[in-house]
């Protein structure tokens, strides 16, 4: 590495004299210019070793000295003055400026030209620009016969470690990865969305302070773009900005960084074709497309599976998919890339929370999850920790997708490959039924349906209504105009198993309320709800009400 202070010990430079700032004597060089023009400054990289003779600002003092501030800033190197020629001595001024600011000022000697200076500051800079390429080259020599051996990200990471002197941490939220060198160490805190925001929006590393265990870790955080796109970061640990890396290190980072993202890339091809392979298998289940059902059972058992155990699809629809289509009018490829990204992300909590074997498949805008439980179980135990899982998946995407809307289903287990898709279908029907009877966003077993299955399979919906026009009409039209809710009543009445004191708790009245209410509407509906036949034609009337509730119109027509 080319300093100043190296710089003054190469000829003729080392006939300078230091005219401020000593303490900046140990800054880097990278570049050497000429500065014989106002607004050079525009042009400036840093780390600059700046000649002049003032010759543009020679009757400014106020321009000399805002020189100093602007360079120094910059993070320039150093400026030289060549004295003598435009002006016989540098400002006190300029002096006093650069010895507050520590920043390098020389006094080069008339005699001495421009060309003696860079010619020997450019061959010092060649030459150590050669030395870097040179190590470079080697930990890219090394680094690509680790990955091409297949020895994994890991080893890579543990090589660029050791090249670069500095804790690495490898990040890749897409692939569930989290990689660090050393090894062993606690996981840094999670990268700010703020950081992430701006990562994606720049692709350029950005300096922050990551915490491990509430201990602040200075960290240089590198984008690594794959596929034209950003899911991986890797971070440096105890990066000094002021400092920077030195010059050998960045570049084997550069080199290493490229190599680790033709790695990601190839984990993420291996993961969309083991999803695409999910995806096919189950769609052949649900289809009963295939031949052989034992190369069924064997594809099965290559992806965890044992079909011969009691297996239970739990069924995840998409509610907003269409809505956001037509609003936002995202693109097919947007829509597929957010397909991909749910299976992700529901794959990576599966892995991490379910013992049982499990696979995950995305059919049309459907999530399924298809799980194996022991054979042992019974039915009944199977379906309550199915329903609980179930729960526990639907808050789970609500909490990662809060914007999106979902209603899961689940049907009977059954064992067997061409049984499979009967407790498909009666996952997607209870989805549908549940969505009818009680709205989205929540879990529908078909068996807890009930009679449901019957009134939204029935032929003739127009008929339904009509039966609960002619049981229920009188009582819709006096709560319409008596402002009463003699309904709401019954259907609360029925709901907690025609219990008057729960009933009175859940409608937040006295219990001789609701028998006041329960005998008027008894009366208004011309019906004994002490005998069977009576009461369950109210009960069925009121769940059809539930599938079609009573409109204006309706209200309307009947009186």
């Amino acid at each position: 590495m080319l300093t100043v202070r190296k710089a003054l010990s190469i000829e003729p430079l080392s006939q300078a004299r230091i005219a401020a700032g000593e303490a900046g004597l140990d800054n880097q060089i990278k570049h050497v210019t000429v500065m014989e023009v106002p607004d050079l400054i525009q042009w400036l990289k840093g780390n600059d070793f700046i000649i002049t003779s003032l010759y543009c600002i020679k009757d400014d003092l106020k321009a000399q000295v805002k020189l100093i501030q602007d360079i120094a800033k910059l993070g320039c190197a150093a400026l030289a003055v060549k004295t003598n020629r435009f002006v016989q001595t540098i400002p006190a001024e300029m002096i006093a400026v650069a010895d507050e600011l520590s920043f390098t000022l020389l006094d080069i000697p008339h005699h001495i030209t421009y060309i003696d200076i860079m010619n020997p500051l450019m061959e010092q800079l060649l030459d150590h620009t050669a030395g870097v390429l040179h190590k470079a080259d080697i930990a890219f020599r090394w680094l690509q016969e680790i990955i091409l051996n297949g020895q994994g990200l890991e080893a890579a990471l543990m090589a660029l470690e050791k090249f670069i002197d500095h804790p690495l941490v490898l990040e890749c939220s897409t692939l569930n990865l989290y990689i660090s060198a050393p090894e062993k160490k606690e996981p840094l805190s999670p990268l700010p969305k703020e950081a992430c925001r701006h990562l994606h929006k720049t692709r350029h590393p950005i300096s922050l302070n990551r915490y491990r265990k509430q201990q602040k870790i200075p960290s240089l955080v590198i984008p690594i773009i794959c596929r034209a796109s950003i899911s991986s970061f890797l971070t440096v640990e105890n990066y000094q900005e002021n400092q920077g890396l030195p010059a050998d290190c960045q570049a084997i980072l550069d080199h290493g960084t490229a190599l680790i993202a033709t790695e990601i890339m190839k984990h993420h091809s291996i993961a969309e074709l083991e999803r695409q392979h999910a995806n096919s298998f189950v769609e052949e289940l649900i289809a009963h497309d295939f031949k052989s059902e034992e190369a069924m059972l064997e594809r099965a058992r290559y992806l965890g599976l044992d079909l011969n155990d009691p297996c239970l699809p739990l069924v995840f629809d998409i509610d907003r998919f269409q809505y956001n289509i037509e609003q936002q009018q995202l693109a097919e490829e947007k829509v597929q890339a957010l397909k991909s990204r749910l299976q992700q992300a529901l794959d990576f909590y599966l892995t991490d929370r379910l013992t049982e074997p499990f696979l995950l498949a995305l059919r049309s805008d459907s999530l399924i999850v298809l799980t194996c439980w022991p054979a042992d179980q019974s039915t009944v135990t199977i379906m309550n920790s199915a329903h609980q899982l179930a729960q526990d998946i639907l808050l789970e995407l609500k909490r990662t997708f809060p914007n999106l809307s979902f209603t899961g289903g689940i049907g009977q287990p059954y064992r067997g490959v061409r049984n499979i898709s009967k407790s498909f279908l009666q996952a997607h029907k209870a989805i549908v039924l549940g969505r009818q009877a009680h709205g989205r966003g929540r879990i529908f077993c078909y068996h807890s349906l009930g009679i449901h299955r019957l009134l939204c399979s029935h032929s003739d919906q127009k008929e339904l209504i009509a039966l609960r026009d002619e049981v229920l009409g009188p009582l819709a039209v006096y709560d319409n105009e008596q402002n009463t809710d003699f309904i709401e009543t019954l259907t609360a009445y029925f709901a907690h198993n025609e219990d008057i004191n729960t009933t009175a708790k859940s409608l937040f009245v006295h219990p001789n309320t609701v028998r006041y209410r329960l005998e008027r509407a008894a009366k208004i509906l011309g019906r004994d709800l002490g005998t069977t036949d009576d009461r369950f034609q109210v009960y069925l009337a009121l769940k059809i009400a539930g599938l079609h509730p009573f409109t204006n119109q309706d209200i309307a027509a009947i009186g």
